[in-house]
């Protein structure tokens, strides 16, 4: 059985590969997903560091939350940030 690690995971708000504007997830070694999205505008750390993401009239369109168990969420942006989780 392996021993857990602490996994950075980061999300963007952000124009992702096909060039259009959406969410991109990404860990330090690979893109984990991305999907487009011209509604999104920002994003927010939650309190269970969960990641909250707004659209152009500050409502939540997603509420997304990491694999594992959370340990701290750091907002480095309006439009990034980044989670680390005990996987």
């Amino acid at each position: 059985m392996s021993q857990a690690r602490e996994v950075s995971i980061t999300v963007r708000v952000t124009t992702i590969r096909d060039g259009t504007q959406g969410i991109s997830i990404a860990m330090p070694d690979r893109l984990v997903g991305e999907w487009t999205d011209s509604g999104a505008r920002s994003l927010t750390v939650t309190d269970e560091n969960g990641i909250r993401i707004r659209g152009k009239d500050g409502a939540q369109r997603y509420l997304l939350t990491m694999p594992g168990t959370p340990l701290r969420g750091q907002q480095l942006s309006d439009t990034e940030a980044t989670i680390v989780v005990c996987l």
